[in-house]
């Protein structure tokens, strides 16, 4: 995987094709890739160390207004596309999270929302990140799409209802797709699943993805009224017809840690059965009811003072069989993945603690972070899958010492490379990981930081590797 390759080819393999309109823009772009990969996290400035020319020519390019940032992303997309050729079935995992800055661009962003007196600045990003759908492999992002509120705006969303579709901020859902289905083609996006949490359960979109013959799994928010037919016997809506419909058995289902709520396991009771959604009564165009598969896994015996986990899914994929519901199960629980990459992205890569001044110029860096914070979910990803392999197929030799000195303090230092199953506990250790949960699991966020803790410790290192040559001298 491209996680594993040095930073010089895996910033060729992003960004070699970028169109930029001009060679040696994409050979800086290039150079400024690697610069970064090879310092997680860390600013321009300190990725370019010393070398005053490296620096100079980062911050030309990306204060370059004849570069557009969405040059620099698209270049990163067909990347993507490029290895997802090669793939099975692919989930695209959606969803809009939030970059918020504070410094003098500020003033140039958008409204975050919250209460008035602690409005933040900064710009909404909707992204669609490919995973296998069997291995669960990350692929890469295939879109992104960046857009601000105004100030002005607030208080506006009860009129949503009057406005356009195309005009709402929810028909992001569909021109995501469109975007996709340009960039990828017909034939890949049949093997393409979107998968959307709550904020997808748009009639409108729903109807969209059927119309165009696209596959998708989206958390229903409402329950939603269904079409009158015979044999409903009174069940008007979704959540009722699903209780009736036979059981397919019980799953398993985790639980990610977020906020307060801790990580779990959580066993389901799961259903499935075919509706036909009616249309809202607010919508006056368009199908009169549209046909789609529902799955809903609920946990019917949940720990005191926890909430129940409970699912409604709404799909195209088949669920004819205990095997199929389980496919659109295991499809949901992969959509975790979207909201890692975008603590990797923060968190690790560090999108929200860059300090240029125009809006465009973060956008030219955002783009680069993107793919950065992709290479850090992949990189987790690889040491999970390759435990036995040595761990100096991801640290250089003077790295994995550092290390071992580091959280081995009583352990004498092997004269062989220990394995990757040991370099992937110790950078989450490194971080504070301490394995409560004994699942051996380190999450990409823990690996990012253990990965930067070792980077400090390696410039000391050097630093003192250094001083120690010229003492002698």
């Amino acid at each position: 995987m491209s996680c594993t390759q040095d930073p010089s080819a895996w910033a060729r393999e992003m960004f070699g094709h970028a169109e930029l309109g001009d060679p040696r823009r994409t050979k800086r772009l290039v150079d400024v890739a690697e610069r970064l990969a090879g310092a997680t996290g860390q600013s321009v400035a300190q990725a370019c160390g010393d070398d005053a020319a490296a620096q100079e020519g980062a911050y030309r390019l990306l204060r370059n207004d004849h570069i557009q940032p969405e040059a620099i992303a698209e270049a990163g997309f067909l990347a993507t596309v490029a290895k997802a050729a090669g793939c099975g079935t692919l989930l695209a995992l959606e969803d809009s999270t939030t970059l918020s800055y504070t410094h003098g661009a500020a003033e140039q962003l958008g409204d975050l929302g919250g209460p008035k007196h602690k409005a933040g600045r900064g710009l909404w990003v909707h992204s669609v990140l490919l995973v296998e759908a069997l291995r669960g492999h990350t692929v890469g992002l295939v879109e992104q799409a960046y857009w601000q509120r105004a100030p002005q705006a607030r208080g506006t969303k009860r009129k949503r209802k009057q406005r356009p579709y195309e005009a709402k901020e929810s028909f992001k859902w569909q021109r995501a797709s469109e975007h996709v289905r340009a960039r990828v083609g017909a034939e890949l996006m049949a093997r393409i699943v979107s998968v959307c949490d709550r904020e997808a359960d748009v009639y409108e979109y729903l109807n969209y993805k059927l119309e165009q013959g696209e596959r998708f799994v989206v958390r229903a928010m409402t329950d939603r009224a269904l079409q009158a037919v015979e044999t409903d016997a009174g069940v008007a809506h979704l959540r009722a017809r699903l209780a009736q419909a036979t059981s397919c058995g019980t799953a398993q289902v985790r639980v990610e840690q977020r906020g307060g709520r801790k990580a779990r396991e959580a066993q389901v009771t799961v259903r499935a059965t075919q509706v036909q959604l009616r249309r809202p009564t607010n919508l006056k165009g368009g199908a009169a009811w549209i046909t789609v598969n529902a799955v809903m896994a609920r946990e019917e015996a949940p720990p005191a003072h926890v909430k129940p986990l409970d699912w409604v899914l709404l799909t195209s994929e088949p669920i004819a069989s205990q095997e199929e519901v389980g496919l659109v199960l295991s499809y949901y629980r992969l959509r975790w993945r979207i909201e890692e990459f975008h603590k990797a992205w923060k968190t690790g890569a560090g999108v929200e603690r860059c300090r240029l001044q125009q809006r465009d110029n973060i956008l030219r860096l955002a783009a680069i972070l993107a793919c950065l914070g992709v290479r850090q979910l992949q990189l987790a990803e690889w040491l999970a899958d390759q435990p036995d392999a040595s761990c100096e197929e991801v640290l250089t030799p003077e790295e994995w010492r550092v290390l071992w000195l580091a959280v081995e303090k009583r352990k004498p230092l092997p004269r062989r490379a220990p394995p990757v199953r040991w370099a992937y506990q110790a950078l989450g250790r490194l971080a504070g990981w301490g394995d409560t949960k004994h699942t051996g699991r380190v999450g990409a966020q823990t690996l990012c930081e253990g990965w930067l803790n070792l980077e400090a410790r390696m410039e000391g290192f050097h630093a003192a590797a250094a001083l120690a040559a010229r003492e002698k001298k």
